[in-house]
């Protein structure tokens, strides 16, 4: 067997390849400013790919939507400049959120209260890092400042800027107040026509790219532009959205036992759910259900809104401010296809599938797709990997986001179990509403409908009242005793879901999946809307499993340079590699000269990661960087206990194989053997095929990459 040096000792050289159409001047057009655009903006920068992102709005949106971060998300924004660690400085402490609060108003009675955070939510066991409350507009300027300097940074031909001449001297890779009106597509690119909005006087200009990323919403004009359908159930719900401050509220709520994140609101009055977004602020949204056309946008006035308010509070002496009311409509969605049929126009993020916010899945899986499409760009768009890479987006978010669907479904539909067990069964809200919107319904008077409809309503509300929920009152005893067993037992809405987090796991894309026996198959069920648990996997499709490392630099010669962190930080975020793991015994080296012999023919960029139980040898360590080419560091030794092999499910003689994602793209469960160099060629194609006219000249110590 040759020595490991022979495999580590490589040349590479570019040819010119022959002449070619002329490219695109833009990469990557992002339409949308919002968390899903702003984070594929800073993901591509990393990799050093330029994009323009537009955003018909002026500003960024001040309304609060999304709040909640899940650990997946979080692991993403940690790799982006230290995202997470500034949302983590900025978010209200863990104390005054982690409870949902049911009570009659916010300053009265409490009915139940749930803790949605376990020990193990705030541990780095399972993730590098915890969960987060922290508001959609405020996350924005933090992504935009982000975006606006790396996306500054990357080098963009003359041609790029000379196509928006006419819309802004110096633009920069974010436009804000302008959109884009209409797109024609090919096989060989995009030509995007971009327009000042919201009545500013500018020529359009017209944009050749290569991609558009249609990041614009929940109600995507580009999705329309290119014929996407949504399938699923449409207006589940239609809501009203206050923004408002008080801080008289907020230190109402800080100084009660158990402050939280949500609190449900049953009375007489009003039935709402209230986003405590800052306690210490005094930040809050008021969600309170619209029943159109009876009620009108135009009737929730700042007046009406600052009584609502009041009656939610229950104290007419709180000092309250309405910023914005907005109108907005509860879907469950997704887009039958995620790319147009050139495979040039990509949908991500609420273009490409619309929850419900039960369980904070509609940003989370946003940003995760934008994770998931910016290597694979990345990769193309340099010419590392051919264009069918692109096709293994759609294979595998669009599964997910129907999984996600189903889930957020599931748990609003726990949700309503208690108001139901209150005695306000939603579904008669919604049959009174549909009758009085028949045709014999619609034959009255408009002010008589929503006379009807409010008297109805309130009859339906009367059952939360302080004279029926008396302790003197059996009916009503037991029902607030059926909603506490929900409550206790899980069966209400959930606000972790630590399986489908962390857990989520692609079944077929850039991978090669493993042929599982039926036995050991775990069962896929109907989702509950309940809280299952994350179990770490290495099986191909799962995200890589956290576990503490400490990592050696070999390009760095001082036994000082080593760092302490996850085993996710094996995986760059400004390079793209395939990163294979493999133990630090005899197997892991035969692996290591299998897969460097398979890399080398197949021109895919591979990183090895020796797994050394116990200390490292030092010595033996630096010695490394003698072997390997000053272009790129391809081998890196790291510390690790001994259960990091037992928490993969595999022994130290198998391998790993991880994407750019850090999800697990293949594994060997067993030692290798003469037909492994093979056997990961046809890995290698599978995960990341490479162009065909990337051709491979093999000498003696050396190769050529010729491209």
């Amino acid at each position: 067997m040759r020595p490991l040096r022979f495999f580590l000792r490589r040349a590479f050289s570019s040819v010119s390849a022959p002449s070619a159409p002329a490219r695109p001047a833009l990469p990557v057009l992002i339409v949308g400013a919002g968390p899903v655009g702003l984070t594929l903006s800073i993901l591509l920068s990393q990799y050093g790919v330029a994009s323009l992102v537009v955003d018909k709005r002026r500003r960024l949106s001040e309304h609060p939507q999304a709040h909640f971060l899940n650990n997946r998300t979080m692991e993403i924004f940690r790799k982006m400049e230290g995202l997470t660690a500034e949302i983590e400085a900025k978010q209200p402490p863990v104390e005054q959120w982690r409870r949902f609060v049911y009570c009659t108003t916010l300053s009265g009675p409490v009915l139940g209260i749930v803790d949605h955070l376990r020990p193990e939510d705030l541990a780095s066991r399972r993730s590098p890092t915890a969960v987060a409350h922290f508001s959609q507009h405020h996350l924005l300027p933090l992504l935009y400042e982000k975006a606006q300097r790396l996306g500054l940074k990357v080098p963009k031909n003359s041609s790029y800027w000379s196509q928006f001449a006419a819309l802004a001297s110096y633009p920069g890779p974010i436009l804000m107040g302008h959109e884009c009106v209409s797109i024609t597509s090919n096989s060989n690119g995009v030509n995007a026509r971009i327009a000042a909005s919201q009545g500013v006087s500018r020529p359009a200009v017209d944009v050749a790219c290569e991609y558009v990323v249609a990041a614009d919403g929940a109600g995507s004009p580009i999705r329309k532009m290119i014929g996407v359908a949504m399938e699923g159930e449409a207006e589940i719900q239609k809501l009203i959205s206050v923004h408002f401050f008080s801080k008289d509220l907020g230190q109402l709520l800080l100084d009660s036992p158990e402050p939280g994140m949500l609190y449900f609101v049953f009375n007489p009055k009003v039935i709402a759910v209230v986003v405590a977004h800052n306690l210490e602020a005094g930040e809050f949204v008021a969600q309170i259900p619209f029943y159109p056309p009876q009620q009108r946008l135009e009737d929730f006035t700042s007046e009406v809104c600052h009584d609502i308010i009041l009656d939610v509070a229950g104290r007419k002496d709180l000092r309250v401010e309405i910023k914005t009311v907005k109108q907005w409509v509860m879907h469950a969605q997704v887009a039958d296809r995620f790319v147009d049929s050139h495979e040039r126009v990509i949908l991500a993020g609420d273009a490409a599938h619309r929850f419900p916010p039960a369980g904070g899945f509609g940003l989370n899986t946003g940003v995760q797709d934008a994770h998931n499409l910016a290597w694979k760009l990345a990769a193309v768009l340099k010419e590392r990997a051919s264009k069918t890479l692109l096709s293994t987006y759609e294979v595998e978010r669009q599964p997910v986001a129907k999984a996600n669907t189903a889930l957020s479904v599931a748990n609003f539909n726990a949700a309503l179990a208690v108001p139901a067990a209150l005695g306000l069964d939603p579904s008669a809200a919604r049959i009174v509403h549909g009758a009085i919107n028949s045709r014999v319904g619609m034959l009255f008077p408009k002010k008589l409908q929503s006379a009807v409809l409010e008297g109805l309503f309130a009859v339906g509300r009367a059952q939360v009242s302080p004279a029926f929920l008396s302790g003197f009152n059996p009916i009503a005893s037991a029902r607030v005793s059926e909603m506490q067993r929900i409550l206790r037992e899980g069966h209400s809405l959930q606000l972790q879901f630590p399986a489908e987090d962390l857990g989520f796991r692609y079944g077929e894309g850039a991978l090669v999946p493993e042929v599982e026996q039926t036995s050991s198959r775990r069962k896929v069920s109907a989702p509950t809307g309940r809280r299952q648990e994350y179990l770490p996997s290495s099986q191909p499709g799962a995200r890589l499993p956290h576990f503490p490392i400490v990592i050696y630099h070999h390009m760095d010669s001082s036994p000082s340079s080593k760092k302490s962190c996850s085993t996710l930080d094996l995986i760059s975020e400004s390079e793209i590699h395939l990163v294979l793991i493999v133990g630090s015994n005899e197997s892991g080296r035969t692996w290591a000269e299998a897969a460097l012999s398979a890399a080398k023919l197949s021109a895919v960029p591979l990183k090895i990661v020796f797994m050394c139980p116990g200390k490292v040898n030092e010595s033996e360590v630096f010695s490394v960087p003698k072997w390997v080419s000053a272009s790129e560091s391809i081998l890196t030794h790291a510390e690790v206990d001994q259960g990091w092999w037992e928490l993969c499910g595999i022994p130290d003689v198998g391998a790993i194989l991880v994407r750019p994602d850090e999800h697990v793209a293949w594994r060997s469960t067993t030692a290798p053997d003469r037909s492994s160099d093979q056997l990961l060629r046809k890995v290698f194609a599978k995960v990341f095929p490479v162009p065909a006219s990337c051709i491979h000249v093999q000498e003696s110590d050396t190769f050529e990459m010729r491209c």
